[in-house]
């Protein structure tokens, strides 16, 4: 409840210090890999055309933690921690990667970045459409 509690008075209030503060602790992060994760993802993947044989992969990066992989195919979707490796998908502070991850974005577009190309980031985006 204190995860929707944050999230939402973003959603009321935006990009404000203590959004900011609150979105940026850890547990918010681990709790919705892990507890809200694959939920999230459902809604995501019904809105991608995968095919039989589609897959898709995302990393999203925040300096000095774990990165978090999204997957998802024609099996399900996946979302788990995983040691930083390879290029990211998106990289952002860890406040935005929360917003991200609930398929929603900060006001300030310079606090995320992606070098994946466009089809690459629209295919991840859709996936992490949220509620």
């Amino acid at each position: 409840m204190r995860e929707e509690l944050i999230l939402h008075r973003w959603d009321l209030t935006g990009d404000d210090r203590t959004a900011a503060r609150s979105l940026n602790e850890p547990w918010m992060t681990e709790h919705t890999v892990v507890s809200v994760g694959r939920p999230l993802l459902i809604r995501g993947r019904a809105g991608l055309d995968l095919g039989p044989e589609g897959r898709v992969e995302g990393r999203l990066r925040t300096p000095g933690t774990d990165d978090i992989v999204v997957t998802a195919d024609t099996e399900g979707g996946t979302i788990r921690f995983a040691a930083p490796e390879g290029p990211a998908t998106i990289e952002s502070d860890a406040a935005t990667r929360v917003l991200l991850l609930w398929g929603r974005r900060p006001a300030d577009p310079t606090r995320w970045h992606s070098t994946a190309g466009p089809e690459a980031l629209r295919r991840v985006r859709t996936l992490l459409g949220g509620y």
